[in-house]
């Protein structure tokens, strides 16, 4: 399989010669013999070294981001299907666990309603007023990572719980280009641009909309685990907006009761 992209380092770095080749042109033309000339000339002697340093020491993304997006998205797919045939037809519920934890259950109602006061310790949840299934959510492994290796701790509140899911996407782990959360009424917006595993979403979500609702993934799973575990109250994903154009995802939460 051939790969055409290259990373920033290496685009930094054909600019950088781009750019020393006009300067050492424009020298050369000019050919004043003054202060100009000399000026163009070691500007354009230093964009060739940073442009050849860039280059020398850029290395190839070790993983192609459009296929790694692939590999986890059947396993998401089939899981809601085999909900689906089992009659649950509600989206998911990130419930928190005790308070301070950065544990989370995704619950999901055999129908759209409110989750249980209290979630078991199983995968069937079929006593109560609310039945359905309980699952870990995808993204707790990777929120497991980040509290081994990252310091991450559950925030507090509405304002570091938004700061939080910005920085995760955008600086920690690089998910996404930018990224950023706005209240709407009751409802949470997380707004991402330039989604690194937008094919794998893309893929989802043109197998079926609601699996993206029912069994949330990726980025969607996570910004829903550090919502509910920040705000201390269940949140549920209601509508995910894709564009790929831009590779982008608009994905709509709502926070439940206390």
């Amino acid at each position: 399989m051939n790969r055409h992209q290259y990373n920033d380092y290496q685009v930094s770095g054909i600019v950088m010669l781009s750019a020393a080749f006009l300067l050492l042109l424009a020298a050369t033309l000019l050919n004043r013999s003054d202060i100009t000339s000399a000026t163009l000339f070691l500007c354009g002697v230093a964009a060739f070294l940073c442009g050849v340093f860039l280059l020398t020491f850029s290395k190839p993304d070790p993983v192609d981001a459009r296929v790694a997006s692939l590999l986890p998205v059947m396993g998401s797919i089939n899981i809601s299907r085999i909900i689906a045939d089992l009659g649950v037809q509600g989206n998911a519920w990130f419930i928190p666990g005790e308070p301070g934890s950065a544990d989370v259950n995704e619950f999901i109602p055999v129908t759209d309603g409110l989750p249980p006061d209290t979630i078991p310790d199983f995968s069937f949840v079929i006593e109560g007023e609310s039945p359905g299934i309980r699952l870990v959510p995808d993204a707790m492994p990777v929120i497991d990572l980040l509290k081994r290796h990252h310091g991450f701790h559950t925030p507090q509140g509405e304002s570091e719980s938004f700061t939080a899911v910005k920085e995760i996407l955008e600086d920690i782990l690089e998910y996404a280009d930018t990224a950023g959360l706005s209240r709407d009424g009751d409802s949470v917006i997380v707004s991402v641009k330039g989604y690194r595993f937008y094919d794998g979403c893309r893929f989802v979500a043109g197998e079926s909309p609601k699996i993206c609702t029912m069994h949330p993934c990726g980025i969607c799973s996570l910004s829903a685990c550090i919502l509910a575990s920040g705000l201390s109250v269940p949140v549920k994903i209601d509508y995910i907006d894709m564009d790929d154009k831009t590779r982008s995802l608009r994905i709509i939460v709502t926070p439940g009761p206390v």
